[in-house]
């Protein structure tokens, strides 16, 4: 395939050594977009480019981009600038969790998945946004979650990352709508990934008052990750890749059954907590059969 240089998009995706930003890379270089690929680790970029030489795909690079640095996001930018003269979609996709109470986690806890989360997009999409503004139509998809629409326990400081990320969403999108750039989010439930194996939990959590519940939901995620409900990473990508292509897009995309359940359950109990519990437990329970 070989797009025409006016529909021929360059893309910057975090989060890129596995999972969701892995396939999405793949997904964009299928469609013959100029992809650079970016991960905190360069050496866990094995099986990204393992992909690309089993797929063929030269229009992707590789780069470094640790999104909770300063210093790394500017000088992954500059890297690209320095070649192309612009940026056309940006996919907002790292992203960990850290299980645990409130107050179980620490200080540095809580600001290192608020930095990585929250803070990271918030300051790498103000700094590509100047490299957007052209004559054809930008797009800026930041990865987000039920867990930004509906607050779960032992979650607290992802929660509170995804529902600034819904926030983020909402008002770049009113304030760029002029600026020939359009702004949206994908709410995704369980997703299989590494993302449940790499999530890490509070350091005070083993031996606090919430420590029963603590690992009561460590096994629940142990079982999630066993079982073949959920939505693939592959089906995300394919998400992003219709949200590109699209020509009136919307500011939410959601992604998964138990998403759809969950968030739907939002409206239809109109914020009514007691309800909602009760649904949330019972789509849980059918998928946990």
């Amino acid at each position: 395939m070989n797009k025409k240089p006016s529909e021929q998009k360059v893309v910057l995706i975090t989060g890129c050594s596995s999972g969701i930003g892995l396939e999405t890379a793949i997904e964009c270089a299928k469609k013959d977009h100029i992809v650079y690929a970016t991960m905190r680790n360069l050496s866990k970029s094995t099986d990204l480019e393992n992909r690309m030489q089993r797929e063929k795909l030269n229009n992707i690079e590789i780069i470094k981009l640790d999104v909770s640095q300063i210093d790394s996001i500017e000088n992954a930018i500059a890297t690209i600038v320095q070649k192309t003269p612009r940026i056309d979609v940006l996919f907002n996709n790292a992203g960990f969790m850290i299980m645990g109470s409130l107050e179980d986690l620490t200080i540095n806890e809580i600001r290192k998945q608020i930095e990585t989360d929250l803070l990271g997009p918030i300051y790498l999409t103000k700094n590509v946004i100047p490299h957007m503004k052209n004559e054809s139509k930008s797009l800026i998809i930041n990865m987000s979650s039920v867990a930004g629409k509906i607050g779960f326990g032992l979650s607290s400081a992802y929660c509170i990352s995804k529902f600034g990320i819904e926030g983020l969403t909402d008002s770049l999108r009113r304030e760029l709508m002029n600026k020939n750039i359009d702004v949206c989010l994908i709410e995704a439930g369980i997703v299989h990934t590494k993302f449940f194996e790499n999530m890490k939990r509070a350091q005070h959590s083993y031996d606090s008052s919430y420590a029963k519940e603590t690992h009561e939901m460590e096994l629940m995620i142990n079982k999630i990750k066993n079982l073949e409900n959920w939505s693939k990473a592959s089906d995300v990508a394919k998400k992003v890749i219709q949200i590109i292509e699209s020509d009136d897009r919307a500011c939410r995309y959601v992604v998964g059954d138990d998403a759809t359940f969950m968030i739907d359950s939002v409206h239809l109990h109109n914020d009514d907590c007691k309800k909602i519990d009760q649904t949330i437990a019972q789509i849980m329970a059918k998928y946990f059969e």
